[in-house]
């Protein structure tokens, strides 16, 4: 399970590699690998790598660096 982040958020330790839990997207909470970084022009974001069919948009969803 992989995500894109904006650049904004690496600053704060959402770099590439790193385990984060996502919760409040629904059917997509759990634990997600930063494997990639979107274009400079997105702030706060983050982009599900999903497969085709699955969209939407999330509002109010929760990151947390996994510990684990």
């Amino acid at each position: 399970r992989w995500i894109a982040v904006s650049r904004d958020l690496e600053p704060l330790g959402f770099t590439m590699g790193t385990k984060v839990l996502i919760t409040n997207a629904d059917t997509l909470d759990s634990v997600w690998t930063i494997q990639d970084r979107m274009n400079k022009r997105f702030t706060k974001r983050i982009d599900f790598l999903v497969n085709v069919g699955t969209m939407g948009k999330w509002t109010n969803v929760k990151l947390e660096l996994n510990e684990n």
